[in-house]
């Protein structure tokens, strides 16, 4: 997550990005990849009812979300050491692409059922503050590998829960209707609510 914040920094400051991108493990890719950022998931389960996991080369079990995403080609940004990239942006196979970031102002929107037409393709950036406490809700498909539909859309798998709940972060799912929040978007955290700070707005 800190990696991709970095390089969201560097996009905004940085004069057509001639990377000099942060961490060995991030690198800009050619061709075919799904851009998950304006979509909502939907959690996976087991068939007992409880969460299924997912785990990347951290090691570390999370709940698994499933999402829909658009694919799109071009150069768009990969961490190959995170998700569950194996060092390559080359796909594992034909029948899956990558889910990596390109800032797009204009891309397919869940919220629009993935419509072709331009005015419905604006990217909305909001702001799902900590004290709604959904930070565990936020998925993160960064460098997690998809499933090619046959639509062009893929259905990639990606964790929840890696942040606390009372975390702001930063979405472009829904296109500014607050509801997208609570209904695991892929997002960005940027920020985990100080125990004090909380304290003191309960006042």
């Amino acid at each position: 997550m800190k990696k991709l914040l970095a390089i969201l920094t560097l996009l905004i400051l940085s004069t057509p990005v001639v990377a000099q991108l942060p961490t060995a493990g991030i690198t800009t890719c050619d061709g075919e990849y799904a851009l998950c950022a304006a979509s909502t998931c939907k959690p996976v389960l087991n068939k007992d009812g409880t969460a299924k996991m997912i785990t990347g080369n951290n090691g570390v079990a999370y709940p698994e979300v499933e999402c829909r995403c658009p694919i799109l080609k071009g150069h768009a940004i990969a961490d190959t050491s995170a998700g569950n990239m194996k060092g390559s942006c080359t796909a594992t196979d034909s029948n899956h692409v990558w889910s990596l970031f390109a800032p797009k102002i204009l891309y397919p929107q869940e919220a629009n059922n993935f419509s072709p037409l331009p005015w419905k393709q604006k990217a909305t950036v909001q702001k799902c503050d900590a004290s709604l406490n959904l930070g565990a809700k936020s998925s993160n498909c960064f460098s997690w590998n998809c499933v090619r539909g046959a639509d062009g859309i893929a259905v990639c798998s990606c964790p929840i829960g890696q942040v606390p709940p009372a975390t702001s972060f930063l979405t472009e799912a829904g296109q500014g209707n607050p509801d997208a929040c609570a209904q695991y978007p892929v997002s960005l955290p940027i920020k985990a609510q100080d125990k004090t700070e909380a304290k003191g707005k309960s006042k």
